[in-house]
């Protein structure tokens, strides 16, 4: 999603600053069952966010990210990091600058090789996106859990289906193998009963009385 495609969906003013994609993705984290502070106190300077989003983070945004800001960022969030051992993000819209997008994807890329840094695209990725639903955190941990117990929900609803199956790709592989043994087996029977002349009986018989 383009970034004017983002802020005109998100309802940013029509001046907006840094400021106000700051309180969205502060809300957004919210929504999604995590505690958030903005603009918190961190060995002598601010952070934008604190979070405790991947287990603690500290997310320094800024409006656009290229290679300078990203840059930027980084050195900001490398103090307010000491002494502490939270996750280190970096969020913003990608540059919409074409000519300045490779050199900020690959220095995105050279920072996270420090398994401590992370730089998100808030404009490219799913989950930040205006509009989009996302299921709250505790749903997310409980359905990651290796042993379900299922909650008091209503088991018909198609929408909490959906969730498990999209968070439990493995349900979605055993459904498909039942449902292709299901068929095979069906066909197994039309084709015997095609070889026996008895496709009518077959499909259509009942037990007599």
């Amino acid at each position: 999603m383009l970034p004017s495609q983002f802020i005109d969906a998100a309802g940013f003013p029509e001046r907006w600053q840094e400021r106000d994609l700051q309180e969205y993705l502060a809300k957004r984290l919210t929504e999604r069952g995590f505690h958030t502070r903005t603009e918190a106190p961190a060995n002598g300077g601010r952070a934008d966010i604190v979070t405790n989003w991947q287990g603690g983070a500290i997310v320094e945004v800024k409006k656009y990210l290229d290679r300078d800001t990203i840059y930027q960022a980084v050195g900001q969030l490398n103090l307010y990091g000491l002494n502490n051992t939270h996750k280190l993000v970096v969020m913003g819209f990608l540059t919409p600058d074409a000519r300045a997008q490779p050199s900020a994807l690959k220095t995105a890329s050279m920072v996270e090789q420090n398994p401590r840094i992370q730089v998100v695209f808030v404009n490219t990725e799913q989950e930040w996106l205006p509009g989009n639903r996302i299921a709250p955190s505790r749903l997310v941990q409980f359905l990651s859990l290796p042993k379900l117990s299922l909650p008091n929900l209503d088991l018909g609803s198609f929408i909490w289906w959906f969730r498990v199956a999209k968070a439990n790709p493995m349900l979605m592989v055993i459904a498909a193998t039942l449902l292709s043994v299901i068929v095979s087996q069906m066909k197994r029977e039309l084709n015997y009963c095609q070889q026996t002349n008895q496709v009518w009986s077959c499909l259509f018989s009942q037990p007599i009385n």
